[in-house]
């Protein structure tokens, strides 16, 4: 009896400890989201006050910052499902063939006008779509897509403009691990927070004050997906020697 006390109480300390992530979670989710639905609020009334007193190019501007608020909620929201069903353990899993190098050019060209429109070099390194050396994976080809584009999308955002952005796929020789690289010439991260920014909602220090407009789940993201894999996620500086020293993660899958 009292080794089934024992499971019983450490499986009732587990699942309180469930819940209290979770309530933290949303709590943070709601903080999150109060921000550009604030923006959307006080750009309205202002939009309204300029109609009111007929100046167009007012509106016009108003106009314009609700739009980017509402992106910036949409955004979010759509970060916050992405993160669900990464960390739905309950899910039944569509595990089915896919192709890494696919999903890798696909982001890639899928963020090609985003990276022009800050004047970004973003290209592709590896394998191409249909080559016959592109490795061959099992797992959820939908997850694995949000992760290539989560990191992608984390580079293109926090280079600065005139930087590079590069993505590669590296194959094993033997089939067994695949790695994907996302590289650029950004800030980099410091040692001392590399598992740091893995945590929902943190941002690096290097990133602070700055015009980005980071949700904090993208590396949450990635993180939750590659451990559903049973994969590795390990960041570097991607020039050690070089100022900035930009970033390199790998995912190995």
């Amino acid at each position: 009896v009292s080794p089934l006390v024992g499971a019983i109480n450490h499986l009732l300390a587990r699942l309180d400890a469930s819940l209290a992530t979770q309530k933290h979670f949303l709590a943070d989710a709601a903080h999150q989201l109060k921000t550009p639905l604030a923006g959307l609020r006080t750009q309205a009334e202002l939009a309204q006050r300029e109609v009111e007193g007929g100046d167009p190019k007012a509106v016009r501007r108003s106009l314009q910052q609700i739009a980017r608020a509402s992106q910036r909620g949409a955004h979010m929201v759509n970060q916050l499902l992405a993160m669900a069903r990464a960390d739905d353990r309950g899910e039944v899993r569509r595990v089915q063939p896919y192709n890494l190098a696919a999903l890798a050019v696909e982001a890639v060209h899928d963020f090609v006008p985003r990276a022009l429109a800050k004047g970004l070099d973003l290209g592709y390194e590896g394998p191409g779509a249909k080559d016959a050396g592109a490795p061959r994976l099992s797992g959820e080809p939908v997850l694995v897509r949000e992760l290539v584009r989560n990191l992608v999308d984390n580079a293109v955002q926090y280079t600065p403009s005139g930087g590079t952005v590069t993505a590669r796929v590296l194959a094993d020789p033997f089939g067994k691990v695949a790695a994907l690289q996302i590289e650029d010439s950004g800030p980099g991260i410091p040692e001392s927070e590399r598992e740091l920014v893995f945590r929902p909602f943190y941002r690096a220090e290097s990133t602070l004050g700055t015009e980005v407009d980071g949700s904090g789940l993208g590396l949450a993201i990635v993180r939750e997906i590659v451990e559903r894999h049973g994969g590795s996620v390990i960041v570097e500086d991607a020039h050690p020697r070089a100022l900035p020293p930009g970033t390199r993660i790998t995912v190995r899958l």
